[in-house]
């Protein structure tokens, strides 16, 4: 799968990081970085698959997008800061500028969190 090049790259560097992929098809917004990190337009996308490090989404392949943006996943009220990694026709695959944290992810994957008594 197309993060697989991502996390190639990031399990030398962070050995003992899951990244799994969960494919998710959900409808999400690509929110640009303007001018004085200004936020005005929105763009729609499918996200297609998601991992602690990234994600592959399917966009307009006509759309130009700069190289930093935000990805709102629907259902999720926080936008994730993303870079643009890789980009084929309607597939793009981004990174993100940190990891999501794995109560975050649960969440977006609609989990329960681990509550594990010690």
């Amino acid at each position: 799968m197309p993060l697989e090049h991502i996390h190639d790259q990031l399990r030398l560097r962070h050995p003992k990081r899951s990244f799994v992929q969960y494919r998710i098809d959900r409808p999400g917004f690509i929110t640009p970085i303007g001018h004085h990190l200004s936020t005005a337009m929105r763009y729609t996308c499918l996200v297609r698959s998601l991992s602690s490090a990234g994600a592959m989404l399917s966009v307009n392949k006509t759309l130009t997008l700069p190289e930093n943006f935000y990805l709102e996943i629907q259902g999720v009220r926080d936008g994730i800061p993303c870079t643009e990694f890789k980009r084929e026709g309607e597939e793009l695959v981004v990174r993100f500028n940190m990891f999501l944290d794995p109560d975050f992810l649960n969440a977006v994957l609609g989990r329960q969190p681990d509550t594990h008594a010690l």
